[in-house]
């Protein structure tokens, strides 16, 4: 099966093609982050030993936020779109390319800035699959989009 993207770390199906494989920007996690830098920034008027307690915390949450983006996923195949973020906590839902009805897309100045995008997957039923920081989402969308044309000219649908 040939691939558009790389397969590290996406479990796929016989047959299968991988289309798109992101990680979500690092926006997702701007919370974590955020208390990182508030950690760090206390513990500059602490002494040295708070500010090595304050290094120490900091780093421990940025690597964890390095960690759970390197473990999180926004997938587009041939045959289905799946989002798994997170790394203890882990949120997964995918669709398969015929149950999609409408894709939405937005990007913020921000998002402009680092290249960044969301898109929002929906079905009939009005579940949603939310891609919040992803890279050139545009493109992500695209291949969402010709491979439900694909889909629809394959069942004489339009």
């Amino acid at each position: 099966m040939r691939h558009e993207a790389g397969t590290a770390g996406i479990n796929v199906m016989d047959g299968e093609s991988v289309l798109q494989n992101r990680h979500p920007g690092w926006g997702l996690w701007w919370k974590q982050l955020s208390v990182a830098a508030l950690i760090l920034l206390f513990s500059l008027s602490s002494g040295l030993d708070g500010l090595l307690g304050g290094l120490i915390v900091a780093g421990a949450v940025v690597g964890y936020v390095a960690f759970a983006r390197s473990q999180s996923r926004y997938i587009v195949t041939d045959e289905r779109v799946k989002k798994e973020v997170g790394f203890l906590r882990i949120d997964t839902r995918e669709y398969r390319i015929s149950d999609i009805q409408g894709i939405d897309t937005a990007q913020s100045l921000v998002g402009r800035l680092l290249g960044h995008g969301h898109i929002d997957v929906r079905t009939s039923d009005g579940t949603s699959i939310p891609w919040v920081g992803v890279p050139d989402h545009e493109a992500v969308a695209q291949s969402v989009r010709t491979h439900q044309r694909k889909y629809d000219s394959s069942m004489d649908r339009k």
